[in-house]
Order: C-alpha cells, then structure tokens, then sequence
C-alpha cells in the first residue's frame, strides 16, 4: 500500500498548482478527503491571494523563530524568499487518516522525503525551457527579472527530477493529470 504523503515539486510555470487543483476537483467528486498543505512564506502575496489558503503570509521575524522553535519539517529559501511546511499540520492530518499533498520546491521536498521515504514523491517538468518561459511570460505574474531568476534555477531543479519516485512530464495537460490520479488514487481507483 502506498503513502497517505504526496509530495509535489516543479519548477515554476511547469504546471503543477494546475495539476494539483484538478487532483482536488477529483477527490472531492469521489469523496476522498485530501488535505493540501498551506505553506508559510515571507513573499509578498500576488494578486488574488488569500492569507491562510494560498499560503501563510508571514514576516521574516516570524518565520525564523518558528524555524528556532522547530515548527516546520521542512524549510527553504526559494528565488530569495522563505517557505515552510507547518509540522503539526501535515501530521494532524495524517492521524486523522487523510491523504496530505505539499507542493513544494524541491530543497523542501527531499527534506521531508528523508523524514517520510515511503511518501509518494512526483516531480512535474515543462516540455522544454522555452515552453517554460512562455508560460511564465503569458501567466504575467512576475516581472522579466523575476521570469529569468526562474529560468535560470529551472535547470538546476530540473536536475533534481532523478530524486523523485514519479516523473510526469507537463506536455500535454489531460495526460498529465491521468498521470497524477494515478499515483494518488490508485489503490482504490483502478
């Protein structure tokens, strides 16, 4: 039997908050409880965002004395800001018997890898780094600094794929998501 642990990682514009809203639309049609954890970061939030449900939108001070006070079982700074995955939330939900998903970069996602081996870990790539600038660019999310910082970090990430148990290659968005209930569903779905 696999883990109830889904840890998903991509570089930025690979697709993966996509691929992880349509995972929920499917769990909540067949009436699996999937808890997505709600990370906290120091980044400024972006048009749209909702403090406690997008992330936790927390001050610099803030974050590091949760790191002092060993809140996180993960943490890492990603294009210059901090994230972090709150300990008790990702545990609470595992002894209630939920399925948990983190999205998360992937210095975060092989820290919690060593805490939890037997956790599904599926990393998400873009079709090609030219395909990744585009869909960074048309998102229009971040400025042209910002989309080259994510380029060029893309590859060193991309590098970091061979880490994870599932890789699921974003060329195609339908595909990609079969891919994706498969790893998570399996055991009860097909």
């Amino acid at each position: 039997m696999s883990s109830n642990l889904f840890i998903v990682t991509a570089p930025s514009g690979a697709g993966k908050t996509t691929l992880i809203k349509k995972a929920l639309d499917y769990a909540k049609n067949i009436g699996e409880e999937v808890h997505l954890a709600v990370s906290h970061t120091t980044r400024k939030p972006r048009a749209g965002e909702i403090d406690g449900k997008d992330y936790c939108f927390v001050s610099e001070e803030e974050f590091k004395q949760s790191v002092v006070n060993n809140e996180y079982l993960e943490h890492a700074t990603v294009h210059g800001n901090l994230y972090g995955t709150p300990r008790n939330q990702i545990e609470n939900a595992l002894n209630r018997g939920s399925k948990v998903l983190l999205e998360i970069d992937w210095q975060g996602a092989l820290q919690i890898i060593e805490h939890f081996p037997n956790a599904e870990s599926i990393f998400i790539s873009p079709p090609s780094v030219d395909e990744l600038r585009h869909r960074l660019t048309q998102r229009g999310l971040d400025s042209q600094e910002v989309i080259e910082r994510r380029i060029k970090g893309a590859q060193v990430e991309l590098d970091q794929s061979v880490h994870f148990k599932h890789q699921i290659s974003n060329i195609s968005l339908d595909i990609a998501t079969k891919n994706l209930l498969n790893i998570m569903f399996r055991e009860n779905h097909g």
